[in-house]
This record gives C-alpha cells, structure tokens and sequence, in this order.
C-alpha cells in the first residue's frame, strides 16, 4: 500500500516530508512483516513442543531472537526518523499520525493498529507455549524419574547435626 502523493494536502506546518511518509510507511510494512515471522515461529514453536522435538524449540528460539532484532532495529529506525522530523519523543506514534500525516493518517492507522495487533497475538501466544514447554519439562521430568533415569530433585536440603 504506498500512499499517493497527489491525494495530500498542500503541506502544513504539522504534516511530515513525502520523504518522511513514505519512509514511516516502509518501516511500519516492514514491521509487520517481522510480526508475521513472529507469529509464524509462535506457531512453530507451538508444533515443536507437542511433538517433544527439542532441536526444533533450540531453532524456533535462534529464529524468535532474529525476529525480534529486526522489530527492535526497526523500531529504532522509526523513532530517529521521527527525530529527524523534530517530533517529540514522547509522542506515541498513534498521536504522531494524527497529527503529522494529513489526509493519509487513516491509511497510516490501519498499518499501526495491524501491527499492534499483531505484536499483542504474539506475545499471548508466546505466553502460552511457555506455559506448555514448562508443562511438558514437568512431565518429562517426572517420567524420568519414576522410572529411575533422572535423579528426584530436591526443593531443599535437609540438614542433621550429628
């Protein structure tokens, strides 16, 4: 979705650079498509767990780092276009496309609330296989144990004096 040039305004003291808008639509594009990995490990992640399949949950967490490099990389590129553009720091990027991208900020908030959206999706998702990874090395972990292979841990030491 590139933003038409022609459809904006004449420019206002408030509205960012053509340069500006459609660098801040590039980054919230690419963004999204580090969300769409994410949300691609998520599941992964999700089908590697199931089925106990440790190399594959190494790999999904190296792919899960990668992603979130890019997003932080990104989010990095964003925040000092916006710098450059002399917006405020402490303006969220919801209120900095209000205010700075004139007729196109509809546009500008579909991308923003996708990739919201999507970020929110993941994290919860993420939670969630945590909680089955933790579940399924509790199992295996007993397992183990029952049938003699693993050593009981032990939640505290008990001490005698003799």
């Amino acid at each position: 979705m590139v933003m038409n040039p022609k459809r904006m305004n004449p420019k206002s003291m408030n509205e960012l650079s053509d340069n500006a808008m459609q660098k801040l639509q590039s980054l919230l594009e690419q963004m999204n498509v580090c969300a769409r990995e994410l949300e691609s490990i998520t599941q992964d992640e999700y089908e590697a767990i199931r089925s106990l399949d440790a190399e594959k949950i190494l790999q999904m967490g190296d792919r899960r780092i990668l992603a979130h490099q890019c997003l932080e990389q990104l989010e990095q590129q964003c925040r000092n276009l916006l710098t450059r553009e002399n917006i405020p720091g402490q303006m969220t990027l919801s209120a900095v496309i209000d205010m700075y991208t004139g007729i196109d900020a509809t546009e500008f908030q579909a991308l923003r609330r996708n990739l919201y959206e999507r970020i929110v999706k993941v994290d919860q998702q993420s939670q969630e296989n945590r909680m089955r990874l933790h579940a399924a090395y509790n199992v295996s972990t007993t397992i183990l144990q029952s049938l003699g292979l693993s050593a009981a841990e032990q939640t505290y030491q008990r001490r005698t004096t003799g």
